[in-house]
């Protein structure tokens, strides 16, 4: 068991160690909360205790945990923190420390859930006139994890519903997965499983029939983001001179108007973008709470549900390092990674004295293949990324080419794969964040070079006239005759063009599986040994080689 395992919600009860059997637990209940733990890899526990019990409360009153810790003694896990409750509230006298263990796992247990059970004991005092409680009162306590909680499943943070029934229709879905197949790598079948996995550029194995049949469907590549390798399962170089990166901001950004336009004809407020040029911290819950003035008590506080700055909790990897990919993921998702690697390069993409040297196209291609595919990996649920299958019950997971109408159920909004992620909420905060670089860097240009860069519309976005820091007159975000299917989000479920362009996206779809089916690895590269951390056959990674890991090399 990894100790990061212990980070999440729970639901917290305690209850008076009295001996006498009772029929009724609010006899011997003690107190009834919800547990947020956060752990650092070193043991190091922080976190919050919270009343009432149920998630998203309108309003709440807090104990924040100090001083924790987790020993481990002959693979028995063991914690204890302290928990004080906040400064000028009702409950800012309460102080307890807790002490306890991890629950034994039983190996043919059946839907066993994590749970934690020790002591708890009343530091001080709390209380005041006839309703002192008193120092030294100890109780026993279990905290039982809870699942973690989607950001669809809070009605705040949801994609309002015209909205999701848009960008979850398999055309949407379609569009913005071959979109990101042509720029990206694909898995390279192998007969031999002993074999490192092997990966080569799409568009680089495509011959020259396939991308002519391509061009005549609407998708051709002009501008690969990657130069084309010496051989086939070799790594290129970012192309930081053609504009690829113009087309990645602009078709993204494209997006956003479009679905923007939908909030505001339905009267709400846009999904706001992470404001905070270094992104949620590590210790962020899923549920935050912010301070105001306590009506019903005067020079308290009360603590109200903020929905805005809710929904960003980082969630668990799958912690098997069986599987080459999870080692990938577990480390993009830590806080060795957010601070060391993630947060340095986010501070970078704001900093005005290095903007002003980017073009567009470099910025565009240097952010999606970095801290874009890392915010992709990190805040996406690998437990989202299966679905039951309607015909057995037992959970499926997406393969590369597989577009059963299963998939397009709005519930499936894994953020760590192309045909996905655009349907989950936390897509338009991080996508929100990478196009307001787009601005910073303007901004820095306007700073340093004034007049420069000339501002234009394009296609009912707002962009950039073509010059010397903007390469590209038409970036390419899908073609032309499919720009008026999505005009009018309202009607895209029932346009007539709907079946003829999913038929369109999967005839694309059929010449990728079948140049990478035929495609043979060279001999030598075969017995090549691999140092790079990529990613695990297509068996192990949800979507397939449509997924974000791919595109992300962290050496080991």
């Amino acid at each position: 068991m990894n100790v990061r395992q212990l980070t999440g919600y729970y639901t917290y009860r305690s209850f008076l160690n009295n001996p006498i059997p009772v029929d009724d637990f609010n006899q011997i209940k003690f107190a009834e909360a919800e547990l947020f733990l956060h752990l650092q890899t070193d043991g190091t526990i922080t976190g919050t205790l919270s009343f009432p019990a149920l998630s998203t409360q309108a309003e709440k009153l807090f104990m924040d945990i100090t001083s924790g810790s987790v020993k481990i003694l002959q693979d028995q896990f063991y914690f204890e923190f302290t928990a004080q409750g906040r400064k000028d509230t009702e409950i800012f006298d309460y102080l307890y420390d807790y002490y306890g263990s991890v629950t034994h796992t039983w190996e043919n247990g059946i839907n066993q859930r994590l749970s934690l059970a020790g002591t708890v004991l009343r530091v001080q005092d709390h209380g005041s006139g006839d309703h002192i409680a008193k120092a030294g009162a100890t109780a026993s306590f279990i905290a039982v994890q809870r699942d973690f909680v989607e950001p669809r499943e809070t009605q705040e943070i949801a994609i309002i519903p015209s909205a999701l029934e848009m960008v979850a229709s398999k055309s949407h879905r379609l569009i913005h997965a071959v979109w990101h197949t042509l720029r990206g790598r694909i898995d390279l079948p192998d007969p031999d499983p002993n074999n490192p996995p092997k990966f080569a550029y799409v568009w680089y194995i495509l011959d020259e029939q396939s991308k002519s049949k391509i061009r005549e469907l609407g998708w051709y590549l002009e501008r690969p983001p990657f130069t084309k390798p010496n051989q086939p399962t070799e790594k290129g170089s970012l192309n930081l001179s053609n504009g690829a990166g113009e087309d990645f901001l602009y078709m993204h950004r494209k997006m956003i108007t479009m679905i923007r336009m939908e909030y505001e004809s339905k009267g709400k407020p846009y999904i706001q973008s992470w404001k905070t040029s270094s992104l949620p911290l590590p210790v962020t819950p899923q549920f935050v709470y912010t301070e105001k003035d306590d009506p019903t008590n005067p020079g308290k506080k009360i603590f109200q549900f903020y929905a805005l700055e809710s929904g960003n909790m980082v969630p668990l990897p799958p912690f098997d390092p069986k599987i080459e990919s999870n080692n990938v993921i577990d480390f993009t998702k830590s806080s060795e990674f957010f601070y060391n690697i993630m947060s340095p390069i986010a501070i970078i993409f704001s900093t005005t004295t290095i903007l002003g040297t980017l073009s567009l196209g470099a910025l565009g291609n240097l952010i999606e293949f970095t801290i874009h595919n890392w915010m992709h990996n990190r805040w996406a649920n690998d437990n989202g990324a299966t679905l039951p299958d309607p015909k057995t019950g037992e959970l499926k997971q997406r393969d590369t080419f597989d577009f059963d109408p299963m998939w397009d159920d709005s519930k499936y909004d894994y953020l760590g794969e192309f045909y996905s992620s655009h349907v989950n909420p936390l897509f338009w905060r991080l996508h929100g964040w990478v196009d307001d670089r787009i601005e910073d860097w303007f901004n820095a240009h306007e700073s340093i070079q004034p007049g420069e860069i000339q501002r234009g519309d394009l296609n009912g976005v707002s962009w950039f006239r073509p010059g010397k820091w903007v390469q590209v007159k038409k970036p390419f975000y899908w073609p032309q005759d499919m720009h008026h299917h999505f005009h009018d989000l309202s009607k895209t479920s029932n346009d007539d063009n709907e079946q003829k362009i999913v038929e369109n996206i999967l005839k694309v779809m059929d010449i990728i599986k079948a140049a990478r089916n035929a495609f043979v690895i060279p001999p030598s590269e075969l017995t090549k040994a691999t140092m790079r951390l990529t990613r695990a056959r297509t068996t192990s990674v949800p979507g397939g080689s449509m997924n974000f890991i791919h595109t992300t090399d962290i050496e080991k």
